[in-house]
Formats: structure tokens, C-alpha cells, sequence
């Protein structure tokens, strides 16, 4: 039996012409205001450093890794030298993702590069804020689809990643997309993503873990295959326009790892309790640490749910794990959360909407709370240790939601 094409019965009306063409002014519009609005923005230091140290290598032939890259950034940041305390910024980022850089690079003027950039931050906050209700498919009412998405684009750890123009919305948005394309066995891509997430390990690499655990113990060889052959081009194209670049990296990344700013689990401890700080930490970092790679052993043959919500895990843990961090990087917790308050919403149908409404609340206004504040009282380090509390809380809501679910 010969088929023909069948073409829509209904094809697009003039009104729905207008209205496509509607959205779309109004999207460029939105677009347009936001780049004005990202030029009055003071910071942006972890994008400079980036598009310093590609301008550096592209025009003035200098290596990126070098004393000359930090020392420009600092003065476009600081108007002059780091100062004790300060961010020195120094790249220690993968020679391999620099050129993504790049054409930011190509602008000679530093506030315009850094606005556009940050558009695309904001873009990808908006899409890390919907993909990570999609992802826990939950249908939730309309209005806590809307608090969410104001949740997630207006706390204080999304505002000072963009603030500083942190690429870390970008890995956020890249973490979801490995869980969506594995989830939907779209393998080859979901190697493709890891290999763009290789960097920045102190906010991914428990994630990472346990995502090559798993597709190891699977067998799925074609995520494999994507990792290694994006790996491959990217690692291809950097030895072949910098050969010595490896050297280098390695010494800034000691350099920066050196370098007295961020702050880490061991500190707090130590600040709080300065006789019993250090052990107390490395106890709370061994006892965390035992206690994800049980859950890595029970995901790893899983179900796809339970994966899901050890990934989400993984996630809230990094920052618990000793590694030195900053706070804009706790806004890829937005992942994590999404889940939790989906777990909240279907397990207690009586008071679930309350405790969202209230976590939701928590969370929003106690940073602003204290950095508006109360920021000048407590001091650097004091006011560090209350930014614990998200990735603890996540983590607590984790553990004990799954202590809940086995008495019940």
C-alpha cells in the first residue's frame, strides 16, 4: 500500500504568526534590557579572568597560567593589587575549555563582554530553574511553579554567581542535561556534557563519580564513546595551538589552591571550635565521605529514581566535603532542592504545601537577612560558616527523608 505525506490539517493562522513574531520581540527586548542592566554591575572577576587570559594568549602571545593574567584582572576588579582575604584570580581552568571563551575574548571593551556573558548566565538560571522541576516530575500547581523559578532566580547564591559572572550556572545547566540525556539514553550525548563539565571539580566531581560508576557498572560504552571523542577533539585542538600548556595549569592550580580566600569545611571548624576544629572536621569530612560511597554502592544498580535522587545527593554534599569553595557555587543546588520539595509535596499531602512554602522562605530570606545586615558584625569567617546551612540542609533533608520513607 503506497503512503503519501499528509500535511497538518491546521496549518499557523496570521494570529499565530503575530504572536510568534510577538514573543520573539518581546524575548529580544527582555534580552536587550537585560545586557544595559548587567553593565552597571560592579565584580564579574570570574569572568575576567577568563576573558583576560584568552585576550592574553589570542593577542599578546602571554601565558595564561602567568603572573601577568592575575595581576590584569585584579586591577579591573579591584582598581588595584588582591589585598589579604581577596580572590587573587588566577586561571586555573582547563586549557581545553578556554576557547569557549574566546569570542567574548574578541571584545576589546571588558564591561561590555562580561554583560553579555552574564545574559547567558541568566538565560541558563531560568532554564536550570525549569529543567530542575521537569526533572523531578512533579506535577506541582501552578503556584509553586512560579514561587520555584523566583526562588531560584532571586536568592543570594544565584545572585552573587552572577554577580561574579560564574560560570557555575553554565555547569548547573550541563549537570542537568547529563541526568535528562542519560535518563533518555541518549548516551553519546551524555559523554559529550561530562567531558564539558571537567573542570570546577569542587562543585561536580562527587557528581561526576558517581555518574562514570554507574555507566560503568551499565556497561553503556557509548557514553564512553562521546566522553572520550569530545575529550579527544578538545584536548586535540588545545596541545595543538599551546603544546606546553599542562605544566603551566598545574602550577596555577597549585598556586590557587595555595592562595588564602573561599572557604572549606576544615576553616569553619576551626574557627568555631579552635582546640577540637581540625579533628572535629576531618571526622564530619571521613563519616560524610563512608556514608556516599554506601549510597554510591546501592545507586550504582539502581533504579533510575533512586540514581536521580543520589546524584541530587552528591550534589549537596560537595560542599560538605572539605574542598574550598565559594559562595556562588552553592547555586547549583538548586537541583537538589527542586527534589526535595517534590519528595515534601507527594509524601505528606496535609502539611506539605506549609513546609515548602516555609523552606522556601528559609532559604530566600535568611542569606539576604545576613548579608544585608548583619554581614558587617559577623565578620568574613562568621558570616561564611551561617552559608553552610543550604548544602547542609539538603543533605540532612536527603538522609532523613530516606529514614522517614523506611519507618513508614
Amino acid at each position: 500500500m503506497r503512503t503519501t505525506f499528509q500535511p497538518p490539517q491546521k496549518s499557523l493562522t496570521p494570529r499565530d504568526y503575530q504572536f510568534i513574531a510577538l514573543v520573539i520581540v518581546v524575548f529580544i527586548g527582555v534580552c536587550v534590557a537585560l545586557v544595559f542592566a548587567n553593565l552597571t554591575l560592579k565584580g564579574g572577576g570570574d569572568f575576567y579572568v577568563h576573558w583576560v587570559g584568552g585576550r592574553a594568549f589570542l593577542f599578546d602571545k602571554i601565558d595564561p597560567y602567568g603572573g601577568e593574567v592575575p595581576a590584569r584582572v585584579q586591577k579591573i576588579v579591584y582598581e588595584s593589587a588582591a589585598k589579604a582575604g581577596n580572590e587573587p584570580y588566577i586561571l586555573d581552568t582547563p586549557f581545553q575549555i578556554l576557547p569557549f571563551y574566546y569570542l567574548f575574548s574578541f571584545l576589546s571593551d571588558p564591561k561590555i563582554a562580561r554583560a553579555i556573558f552574564t545574559l547567558i548566565l541568566e538565560l541558563a538560571l531560568f532554564a536550570l530553574a525549569i529543567l530542575s522541576l521537569r526533572l523531578t516530575e512533579w506535577e506541582a500547581p501552578r503556584i509553586f511553579t512560579v514561587l520555584f523559578i523566583f526562588f531560584a532566580v532571586f536568592n543570594f547564591y544565584t545572585f552573587q554567581a552572577i554577580y561574579e559572572a560564574n560560570p557555575v550556572l553554565i555547569l548547573g545547566l550541563l549537570y542537568i542535561g547529563i541526568l535528562f540525556t542519560y535518563r533518555e539514553e541518549l548516551d553519546e550525548l551524555t559523554g559529550a556534557l561530562m567531558a564539558l563539565s571537567f573542570y570546577y571539580w569542587e562543585v561536580g566531581l562527587p557528581f561526576l563519580v558517581l555518574v562514570f560508576l554507574r555507566v560503568y557498572y551499565e556497561k553503556r560504552t557509548r557514553v564512553f564513546a562521546g566522553f572520550f571523542m569530545l575529550s579527544f577533539i578538545l584536548f586535540f585542538i588545545s596541545f595543538l595551538t599551546y603544546p606546553s600548556w599542562i605544566v603551566p595549569f598545574a602550577r596555577a592550580t597549585v598556586n590557587n589552591l595555595r592562595a588564602d580566600f573561599g572557604y572549606n569545611i576544615h576553616t569553619i571548624f576551626a574557627h568555631l571550635w579552635p582546640a577540637q576544629g581540625a579533628i572535629l572536621a576531618w571526622i564530619f569530612t571521613g563519616t560524610l565521605v563512608i556514608t556516599l560511597g554506601y549510597e554510591w554502592s546501592l545507586a550504582r544498580s539502581g533504579d533510575n529514581r533512586r540514581f536521580y535522587w543520589t546524584a541530587c545527593l552528591s550534589l549537596a554534599a560537595a560542599p560538605l566535603l572539605g574542598f574550598r569553595t565559594e559562595v556562588e557555587h552553592l547555586s547549583v543546588l538548586i537541583i537538589p532542592l527542586a527534589l526535595i520539595f517534590a519528595i515534601i509535596h507527594d509524601r505528606w499531602q496535609r502539611f506539605g504545601n506549609g513546609l515548602i512554602i516555609l523552606l522556601m522562605f528559609v532559604i530566600f530570606a535568611l542569606p539576604w537577612a545576613l548579608y544585608l545586615f548583619l554581614s558587617a558584625v559577623l565578620g568574613q569567617r562568621s558570616f561564611s560558616s551561617f552559608f553552610q546551612f543550604p548544602p547542609s540542609l539538603a543533605y540532612t533533608g536527603f538522609v532523613g527523608g530516606r529514614f522517614v520513607r523506611r519507618a513508614s
